[in-house]
C-alpha cells in the first residue's frame, strides 16, 4: 500500500489544495478584487488620465468654437449698431450748418435778436434730435450760442479753438472728437460742420455733443468697449475698463497738459491683454485688470477713428481646469465601480450633446420660418411690394406722425390703364409680367423714404412722407413718364407700352385714413375719365388747407 501511495504522489493532496483555494476565493472575493485592482489600477489611472486630458481639450475647443460663433454674430450686430448710430449723428451738424438763423447770427454776432433766434433754434434741435448739446462757434473759436438751458451762461464765450473738431471744420470738412466737456465735465462725442456764407467764406461752425452715457444706450454694450483715436477706452459697460489705455496707445506719448485738456485726467492705467496659458488655444487671452480668460477681437472703424473691442467671456474653462483633479479621481473611482456607470455616463453625455444640437437646429429653423412667414404676410407674392395690410399700417403711422409734427404727407393711387385688355389679348402670364415690370420700374425711381404697395389687381399705391403737393406732383409726373417710356418686351411681339392713371391727395388738417384715401381714389377715377395716362390732384375740402412743414422757430 505504501508503494501504491508512492505511485500517485501528491495528486489527491494537490487537488484538495486547489479546491480549498477556489473555495476561499468564493467565500472571500474581496481578496481577488483587491489583487486585480492593485494590478490594474496604474494602467486604469493612466487610461483615465489620458481620457481626461482629451476630454478637457475637447471641452476647451468646443467652448472656443461656441465663443467664436457668438462673436461672429455679435460682431455683425455691433458694426451695424455703431454704423447706424454714427450715421444718425453725422448729418445733423451739416443740416444745422445750412440754417439761415445760424448764418445770420455769425454774420452779425453783435445783434442780440439774431443770437437769441440762434439759441432758440439750437434748443429746438437738441430736443427734437435727442442730442445733449448744440453749439454755434465763430471763426475764432468763441461760442456764440448754446442749447443748454442750465449752462448757457457758462458756455457762451467758451474758447474751443484748440479742439480738433474746430480745426477740422475751419479746414472745410466735418469734425469729430471725443472730449470731456469743459463746462459740464461730462465725456461725450463732439461732431462739427463748417458754416459758410453765400460767397463760400467760412463763418464758423455748428457743433453737437452726445454724452457717452446716452450714446451707449443706443448700442448693446454687453461684452463691448470702444477705444478712441488716442487708444483710450471711452465707452464700456464695466466701469473698471473706462479711461484705461490699450497697449501701445498714443495717449502715453502725449504730455500732461494735452491729457488734462482733453480728458481732465493725466493717468491712464494700462489695459493688458496677456496670453491665456491654455495649451493649443492661442486665441484665449487674459483681459486686465481682472485677467479673466476671454476671446477678444478688435475692429478698426477707420472713418470714425475709433476701434470696437468685442469680448466673449470664457469663465467656464477655468472651472474645467480647477475641477480637473477632482473629476479625475471621480472618473477613476467610477471606472473602478464598473462598466455600467461608464457606459451610462457616456450615453448621457452623447444624448445631451445631440439634444442640444437638435434644439439649436430647430430654433434656427423656427427663426427662419418666422422670418419667411412675416415676409409673406407683409408682401405681395407677385410683385414683391408691400401688401394692402402692411400699407394700411404704414399709412396710419405716417398720418399720425404728420399730424403730430406738422410735416406734409401725400398719397398717390395708381391704376394701370387697359389692364383687362392686356389679359384678354396676351393672356394672364403677360398680365402678371406687366404687373411685375411696372413694380420694378416704380421701385427703381422712387425714393428710399417712399412706401410702394400693391393694393390688389392692377391697383397700386405710393405714400410720400415729408412731401407736399407741389413736390409730389412733380415726382408723380416723372414716374408716370418713366413708366410710359419703359415698355415691356414680349417674346416674338412688339413691345407692350404700359401707362397708368394716377390720383393724388395731400393730407389736410382734418383728414383721416379714409378721407385721404377717398380723395386720392376719386382723383384716380377722374384721371381715367379724362383720358388715362395722366395724374390728377385732389385738393383739400373747402375750409381746410394742406399740412405743411412748420419752421422750428414757430413751434412751441
Amino acid at each position: 500500500m505504501g508503494r501504491a501511495e508512492q505511485s500517485m504522489p501528491m495528486s489527491p493532496d494537490s487537488l484538495t489544495w486547489r479546491a480549498r483555494w477556489w473555495r476561499s476565493v468564493e467565500h472571500h472575493p474581496n481578496l481577488l478584487i483587491g489583487g486585480l485592482v492593485l494590478l490594474l489600477a496604474p494602467l486604469l489611472l493612466l487610461l483615465v488620465w489620458l481620457q481626461m486630458a482629451r476630454w478637457e481639450g475637447r471641452q476647451l475647443r468646443d467652448a472656443v468654437q461656441r465663443a467664436n460663433q457668438s462673436l461672429d454674430i455679435r460682431q455683425q450686430q455691433a458694426v451695424i449698431d455703431f454704423t447706424l448710430t454714427q450715421r444718425s449723428l453725422k448729418g445733423l451738424p451739416e443740416f444745422m450748418a445750412r440754417e439761415p438763423r445760424l448764418i445770420r447770427a455769425l454774420e452779425q454776432p453783435q445783434q442780440r435778436d439774431r443770437l437769441r433766434l440762434a439759441t432758440d433754434y439750437l434748443a429746438q434741435v437738441s430736443g427734437f434730435f435727442l442730442v445733449d448739446l448744440c453749439l454755434l462757434v465763430d471763426a475764432t473759436g468763441l461760442t456764440l450760442a448754446a442749447s443748454s438751458d442750465a449752462g448757457v451762461q457758462g458756455l457762451v464765450g467758451l474758447d474751443v479753438s484748440d479742439r480738433d473738431y474746430f480745426k477740422a471744420a475751419m479746414a472745410g470738412r466735418p469734425g469729430r472728437q471725443f472730449a470731456v466737456g469743459r463746462s459740464s465735465s461730462v465725456p461725450g462725442l463732439f461732431l462739427s460742420a463748417p458754416i459758410q456764407s453765400a460767397t463760400g467764406r467760412t463763418l464758423g461752425l455748428a457743433v453737437i455733443k452726445t454724452d457717452l452715457a446716452n450714446l451707449a444706450q443706443r448700442m448693446k454694450m454687453q461684452g463691448l468697449f470702444v477705444e478712441d483715436e488716442h487708444g483710450v477706452v471711452i465707452m464700456a459697460q464695466e466701469a473698471d475698463l473706462l479711461y484705461r489705455a490699450v497697449m501701445g496707445a498714443a495717449i502715453h506719448r502725449e504730455n500732461a497738459d494735452f491729457r488734462r485738456n482733453l480728458y481732465k485726467r493725466t493717468e491712464f492705467p494700462l489695459l493688458e491683454l496677456l496670453p491665456g496659458g491654455f495649451a493649443g488655444q492661442p486665441e484665449i487671452v487674459r483681459l486686465g485688470p481682472s485677467y479673466r480668460p476671454v476671446l477678444h477681437r478688435r475692429l478698426l472703424m477707420v472713418e470714425d477713428r475709433m476701434a470696437l473691442h468685442l469680448v466673449e467671456e470664457l469663465s467656464q474653462i477655468e472651472a474645467i481646469q480647477s475641477n480637473h483633479l477632482l473629476v479625475l479621481w471621480i472618473s477613476w473611482l467610477g471606472a473602478l465601480a464598473g462598466l455600467w456607470a461608464v457606459s451610462a455616463t457616456a450615453v448621457f453625455v452623447i444624448r445631451g450633446y445631440q439634444y442640444r444640437n437638435s434644439i439649436e437646429a430647430a430654433h434656427a429653423e423656427l427663426l427662419k420660418l418666422n422670418d419667411m412667414l412675416k415676409h409673406q404676410a407683409e408682401s405681395d407674392f407677385l410683385t414683391g411690394c408691400m401688401n394692402r395690410r402692411r400699407f394700411d399700417d404704414e399709412l396710419d403711422q405716417e398720418i399720425s406722425r404728420s399730424q403730430r409734427q406738422r410735416y406734409p404727407l401725400t398719397l398717390a393711387l395708381i391704376d394701370l390703364d387697359h389692364f383687362k385688355r392686356i389679359n384678354d389679348n396676351h393672356g394672364h402670364l403677360v398680365g402678371d409680367a406687366a404687373l411685375q415690370h411696372f413694380a420694378d420700374v416704380m421701385r427703381a425711381h422712387i425714393r428710399q423714404t417712399d412706401r410702394f404697395a400693391r393694393l390688389g389687381g392692377e391697383e397700386f399705391a405710393l405714400l410720400m412722407p415729408d412731401t407736399g403737393s407741389e413736390a409730389a406732383m412733380l415726382l408723380i409726373e416723372r414716374l408716370r413718364q418713366r413708366v410710359a417710356a419703359a415698355p415691356l418686351t414680349l417674346e416674338g411681339g412688339a413691345p407692350l407700352t404700359i401707362t397708368a392713371s394716377i390720383g393724388v391727395s395731400s393730407l389736410c388738417l382734418l383728414d383721416s385714413h379714409d378721407s385721404l384715401f377717398k380723395r386720392a381714389d376719386h382723383a384716380m377715377y377722374a384721371a381715367k375719365s379724362a383720358g388715362r395716362n395722366r395724374a390728377i390732384f385732389s385738393p383739400c375740402p373747402l375750409g381746410q388747407h394742406e399740412i405743411s412743414a412748420v419752421p422750428l422757430s414757430t413751434s412751441v
